[in-house]
């Protein structure tokens, strides 16, 4: 086996380490911000899942630089991805909430990014292998697209739902939830057509305890490691179900 074959068999996750660079994201009480976090984290998270044979990782940034969210999807676009994970921290006018929640894409969110993309067919989303040829050989049916896009975003709903179980099992463990189930949101992020996609809000950073926590290499590890030991349960069943 060479390496393209092991490659091609490692599940690549896509982690996004939200803002950074001009853009600071939320911003304590006593002046953390939000990139800062964020950063700290996928990469921790990065290290976590390198050192597994099973993993393959993408950032879509390493250090405090500035993407734009057309930059980010390019990532997803131009990649054969299995997960992308948004990274983030919360904020709240009211300094007691805090906690950790998830996120997924809203249904109609994604009904309109679909119907956007079989308009437009100068689009280089990359799809699956069998996707592709589908499209390829039936460029003008969109009747057919279309329903193949729409079995592909339930089956990535149940990823999403099914991994969330595994995440929220290891986080209580780890930290306080905010949330013990699964939020919608409308967001650019989670509205790639081609891939299943998880934001994270990792703690409200306008609460004292929490932005004091989420300061800390310490903490910072225990939320990465928590969300290493949930991948790593789900795709494990996963490859061996196969």
């Amino acid at each position: 086996m060479n390496n393209t074959d092991n490659l091609s068999k490692k599940i690549t996750i896509l982690i996004d380490a939200g803002h950074g660079g001009k853009d600071p994201g939320a911003i304590g009480h006593n002046g953390l911000q939000e990139k800062k976090v964020n950063i700290a984290i996928a990469l921790q998270l990065k290290k976590f899942l390198d050192n597994d044979k099973i993993f393959r990782t993408i950032l879509t940034r390493n250090n405090d630089s500035y993407l734009s969210l057309k930059t980010r999807k390019q990532f997803f676009k131009k990649n054969h991805v299995n997960l992308l994970i948004s990274i983030h921290v919360d904020s709240s006018k009211k300094r007691y909430v805090s906690g950790a929640s998830l996120w997924i894409i809203s249904p109609s969110r994604m009904d309109r990014e679909i119907n956007n993309y079989l308009k437009n067919k100068n689009s280089d989303i990359l799809f699956a292998e069998s996707i592709q040829k589908v499209f390829n050989e039936n460029k003008n049916d969109l009747f057919l697209k279309k329903t193949i896009l729409d079995l592909q975003f339930s089956n990535f709903q149940k990823i999403e739902f099914d991994l969330s179980t595994h995440i929220f099992e290891q986080l209580k463990k780890n930290i306080k939830l905010h949330k013990i189930e699964l939020n919608y949101a409308s967001l650019g992020i989670l509205s790639s057509i081609n891939i299943p996609a998880i934001l994270i809000e990792t703690g409200f950073i306008t609460n004292f305890w929490e932005e004091k926590q989420l300061n800390t290499t310490f903490y910072q590890k225990k939320i990465s490691n928590a969300l290493y030991l949930a991948l790593k349960k789900y795709f494990s069943f996963t490859l061996k179900s196969k």
